[in-house]
């Protein structure tokens, strides 16, 4: 404010002496810290996706075999006769030779004797119990139950 209590615009004002200077400073001083810290945190990101200093042996190791070639050929030929090497052929299906130790009839008799038994047991159907649950009154809450001698 000036003398007369008008807001003035005039920099001396709003810059007090010797504040142009520092401010310049700091700006020269962010244009070299800034970047220099920067360049720092790439270097120091960079060096923490290095590889580990694991040795890989794997082109001096030896390889041995543990079957001969005839072996391998006779698996083959087994594997041929019985289906088993169809499995990533679309017409590979392993339960075509799945058979069933039950009849239709059996099965059906177990499942209604099972739902017949389950019936009777609130906490056994499509929502585990909650509705069942839920219909239950609040249990009262119980006195605290203190030791004593046994007289």
């Amino acid at each position: 404010m000036d003398e007369a209590g008008q807001a003035s615009t005039d920099n001396k004002v709003l810059n007090p002496v010797g504040c142009i200077e520092r401010n310049l400073m700091n700006s020269k001083l962010q244009l070299l810290v800034y970047p220099a810290i920067a360049a720092l945190s790439l270097m120091a990101a960079v060096s923490a996706h290095a590889e580990s200093p694991t040795i890989d042996t794997s082109a001096t190791q030896t390889w041995s075999q543990t079957k001969t070639r005839d072996q391998v050929n006779a698996e083959l030929l087994a594997a041929r006769a019985d289906g088993t090497t169809k499995v990533w052929s679309i017409s590979y299906n392993p339960l075509r030779q799945a058979r069933s130790l039950k009849s239709r009839d059996e099965v059906r008799a177990e499942v209604m004797a099972q739902r017949a038994a389950d019936n009777a047991n609130p906490l056994v159907g499509e929502d585990s119990g909650s509705f069942y649950l839920a219909q239950q009154k609040r249990a009262t809450e119980a006195a605290p139950v203190l030791a004593r001698s046994g007289r």
